[in-house]
């Protein structure tokens, strides 16, 4: 099946054109399809019309699913489906309401990252909820002498238990038994991808500080990292239209939504999302 790439942002981000509605494919095409995201790091799809077993079995087909806990909020009947919604019935939420706020790689703060994420849009406001998609590989390249000799060789600390109730003001406080479950890991700040073999910052809004440094100078250094990291010259804003599916890397990219007016709006979505595998530090110079 032939289709095309329309660039978005220099080699960040593509769009693709010309694939089947619900992306029911053949190998080559799937082939082809997962090479220019590696070379992009994401792909838009327009106008797709795709059932959740369609959303499930394409992504299945670039690797592992893994399902999203809690698992109350993912889609009844398949789990495979994180529901990102602030619609509700009169008894319950249909979906995980405020999802993706403040840059970030979806599971960076576990011990295994996820590596990709797939989301689809069903019904979106007419204005705002739009996402923000920032090009680390880019942002390591951009980054001074100095900075990349500061962090070569280190690992941040990432911390579910430290900023949940930062990053998550909204949803109850971790129990006991989720703090158990989810306790800080030390990722590389300089991360080499498995597949493209290309040098990424890897930093998110779950990074508290670093390894080997005083507690302030590595919060310092974290936030330095992560405001560089949105700079306008990185960052590519992807407007929603209904049927569109955006599929993004987590090794090589963050992600952050952006509100709306969510007294007068739905904005109701489906994602899966890819395993992933454990970070790399960069083997490369730290700086050219």
């Amino acid at each position: 099946m032939a289709f095309e790439i329309k660039p978005i942002k220099g080699d960040f981000g593509g769009e693709v054109r010309g694939v089947d509605p619900g992306l029911e494919v053949d190998d080559e095409t799937l082939r082809e399809l997962e090479a220019a995201w590696y070379r992009h790091s994401i792909l838009v799809f327009r106008s797709l019309a795709m059932s959740p077993d369609q959303h499930i079995a394409f992504t299945r087909r670039l690797g592992k699913l893994h399902i999203m806990e809690p698992l109350e909020y993912n889609l009844e009947g398949h789990p495979e489906v994180l529901v990102v919604s602030n619609a509700r019935t009169e008894r319950r939420p249909l979906g995980l309401r405020g999802a993706g706020m403040g840059f970030h790689t979806d599971g960076e703060d576990k011990a295994i990252p996820n590596a990709g994420s797939f989301l689809y849009a069903l019904k979106i406001p007419p204005e705002g909820g739009d996402t923000l998609f920032s090009d680390l590989y880019a942002a390591y390249a951009a980054l001074p002498d100095d900075s990349k000799r500061a962090i070569a060789g280190k690992r941040a600390r990432f911390s579910r238990i430290s900023l949940h109730n930062v990053n998550y003001p909204h949803l109850p406080p971790l129990t006991e038994d989720q703090k158990r479950d989810r306790p800080d890991v030390l990722h590389p700040l300089v991360r080499r991808h498995p597949r493209s073999g290309r040098t990424a910052l890897f930093i998110g809004r779950w990074a508290c500080d670093i390894e080997g440094l005083p507690r302030e100078e590595g919060e310092d250094l974290v936030h330095y990292l992560q405001e560089f990291t949105h700079r306008p010259e990185f960052v590519y804003r992807h407007r929603w239209r209904e049927g569109d599916g955006v599929l993004w890397d987590n090794r090589c990219t963050q992600h952050c939504a952006t509100p709306f007016d969510e007294s007068r709006y739905v904005r109701h979505m489906y994602r899966t999302t890819l395993d992933g595998e454990t970070p790399v530090m960069a083997s490369d110079p730290p700086f050219e």
